[in-house]
């Protein structure tokens, strides 16, 4: 029988300050935390506060392990995967190190998802900046729904894959035999995709908030959110392509652009942000184009109007067109952004 009733698995890698204040979050739940089992797992940090703190939590409470990997593998995946065969528990939950989650969202969760025999358990969540804090606003307007197969409403396939505000019931992970894509990116899309078409009950809460994304954009500070270079954008495309075999290999592809269509609005908009390079923009458009064919196909333009003139280069495989529309894309935006706020209620006089 299990001990606990959530295991919170969190990778780790140079966390320093921020894992106080993700650990008091877990400590004060109003689950109680003699309920909840924290796997930290460590991805060879070489910051010696981080280390000191992982062993400190560990030393000091009954249910806290501190797993140090000894070779750095760079993604989350592999820590996430070790956490979820070490955990003792009935659900798991997966976090990042520099978030935190609101007082009353495991007692939330867990209750929720015990009450409905829930394999998968979906929460909505805030955004946190500097100065505010946003709630997420998504198609569903604060319904909540439960189903029996994501065929029943598959607005899910709009929810962000994002793996921390979502519980899952163990022993369904480990009997459908779901893990992490390890060594790359988009494993979280991965991950919520294959276990979206596996579960027999998701319950999705609209309406209740249980973690707060913590966005960061500064020098020296940056959210993964905001970090693109060449690695960052090829291990998603990576991340991608084992999504699309999994719906291939399964019968799955009328849902492809469903799933696919917003991924590929937000890894566009990454690399026209980007500074990689143009010959850079040409191998990582060469790389992921087989992908955006499929999407440009069924949706030209990505249902974006600014990205209709993509469609046509994508199709015929012209790399570089496809750059120098990204690249005048990015110029435009440029000057919208620096344009005074009435500057079309003056032209319009």
């Amino acid at each position: 029988m299990e001990k606990y009733k959530i295991s919170v698995i969190v990778p780790t890698y140079n966390s320093g300050l921020f894992l106080n204040a993700f650990f008091d979050s877990i400590m004060y739940q109003s689950i109680g935390f003699e309920n909840i089992e924290v796997i930290f797992v460590d991805d060879c940090s070489d910051d010696d506060y981080t280390l000191y703190l992982l062993n400190l939590f560990d030393e000091n409470f009954s249910n806290v392990k501190s797993v140090l990997l000894d070779k750095n593998n760079g993604f989350p995946g592999k820590g996430r995967n070790i956490g979820l065969n070490l955990a003792n528990s009935e659900y798991v939950i997966f976090s990042d190190h520099d978030d935190t989650y609101t007082p009353k969202a495991f007692e939330v969760m867990y209750n929720t998802a015990r009450e409905n025999n829930t394999d998968m358990l979906i929460t909505n969540y805030y955004k946190v900046f500097p100065d505010t804090r946003e709630s997420v606003k998504t198609v569903f307007n604060g319904e909540n729904i439960i189903v029996e197969s994501v065929e029943d409403d598959t607005r899910l396939f709009s929810i962000d894959p994002a793996i921390w505000c979502k519980l899952f019931r163990k022993d369904f992970l480990l009997e459908k035999n779901i893990s992490f894509l390890e060594g790359m990116l988009a494993e979280d899309l991965y991950f919520f995709i294959v276990s979206l078409f596996k579960s027999s009950c998701t319950v999705y809460l609209d309406d209740f908030y249980s973690y707060n994304y913590n966005i960061r954009n500064v020098e020296g500070d940056r959210s993964t959110i905001h970090i693109r270079n060449k690695k960052y954008l090829g291990k998603m495309v990576e991340g991608y392509f084992e999504t699309d075999k999994f719906l291939t290999e399964n019968d799955l592809t009328q849902y492809y652009t469903k799933i696919f269509n917003m991924h590929f609005i937000y890894w566009i908009t990454s690399l026209i942000f980007s500074n990689v390079s143009d010959k850079e923009k040409i191998e990582l458009i060469s790389y992921i184009n087989e992908l955006l064919k499929k999407d440009v196909e069924i949706v030209p333009g990505f249902n974006e109007r600014i990205y209709y003139g993509l469609t046509q280069p994508i199709l015929e495989d012209d790399y570089k067109k496809v750059v120098k529309s990204l690249n005048a894309i990015k110029r435009y935006r440029y000057i919208l952004i620096h344009l005074p706020k009435n500057y079309f209620k003056l032209r319009s006089r």
